[in-house]
């Protein structure tokens, strides 16, 4: 199925960890057609800055999307966004931007104060497992769910991110098995939890298959059908870090979610923040 959506919510630039430009994202937004293009650059938190927005660039990265707002305003609707993570709760002023996208990166072990990274490599998620929960992937996916939720509750961000991040390696590792009833039971609680009291929507995140790690999406296909069961709307999103993947896996991920039963998705919109999109048949 060719995917109806004209949209991206979560775009990444060279303000935090990307390779393209903000202006290079606009320009292949325009190509593919979009109506709208939202950024997210990764939230300032002191920390970590090798991969997020520096203290520093806050104000450059706010500077850069307006004049590309005003630059293309009669092409694509542009729309300033973060994404947050529950780390940089209390380091940002979150007043400039229009919306927020909620995520849960990394893991500041408090006994040792040591930062980890749960996306990064497999040697640091495989060191983080060992070192900070003594092997135990219930306990370090206990802990993720954890800080996910509570960003949700306190901050309630407009889009849930990457739902199940800790993933990212499990086609290598092995790590959490749906049909491990633990495992089912608190993530899909936290899932629960997250839209119950936070956001408004789920993003399916394509980012995870477009960079090779994964077959499927965040979340896997069995919270999609869990959301649907709910009645919690979705969103697709590429995650993009180039700008040639702006819409990457969206017509894999259109058929996906008609095939578990959506009707349509929510994307941004031009006009209002949210538009509802039919999939079509």
């Amino acid at each position: 199925m060719r995917s109806p959506v004209l949209s991206n919510p979560h775009t990444h630039t060279q303000f935090c960890d990307a390779s393209s430009s903000a202006e290079e994202m606009v320009l292949s937004a325009i190509a593919h057609g979009f109506h709208t293009l939202g950024f997210s650059s990764h939230s300032y938190y002191p920390p970590d800055t090798d991969w997020c927005l520096s203290k520093e660039g806050i104000p450059l990265y706010i500077d850069e999307v307006h004049r590309l707002q005003a630059l293309y305003s009669a092409r694509i609707k542009i729309r300033l966004g973060l994404e947050l993570d529950y780390y940089s709760l209390g380091h940002m002023d979150l007043s400039p931007y229009e919306y927020l996208i909620g995520s849960v990166h990394d893991y500041l072990d408090p006994v040792s104060g040591k930062l980890y990274t749960y996306d990064y490599t497999v040697d640091l998620f495989k060191e983080m497992l060992d070192e900070a929960f003594h092997g135990d992937p219930i306990l370090l996916a206990k802990t993720y769910y954890r800080d996910l939720v509570r960003l949700m509750q306190e901050q309630k961000p407009l889009i849930l991110g990457h739902f199940d991040l800790i993933t990212k390696f499990n086609e290598t590792l092995h790590l959490f098995s749906l049909s491990n009833p633990v495992y089912r039971s608190l993530s899909s609680e936290a899932l629960l939890a997250c839209c119950e009291s936070g956001c408004t929507v789920v993003e399916v995140n394509t980012g995870g298959i477009i960079r090779g790690y994964k077959k499927t999406p965040y979340p896997d296909p069995y919270y999609l059908k869990l959301l649907l069961e709910h009645h919690i709307p979705v969103m697709l999103s590429s995650d993009c870090h180039e700008a040639s993947a702006i819409a990457g896996g969206f017509d894999q991920m259109a058929s996906l979610l008609a095939e578990i039963g959506f009707k349509s998705v929510l994307e941004l919109g031009p006009d209002n923040l949210l538009i509802e999109t039919p999939l079509g048949s």
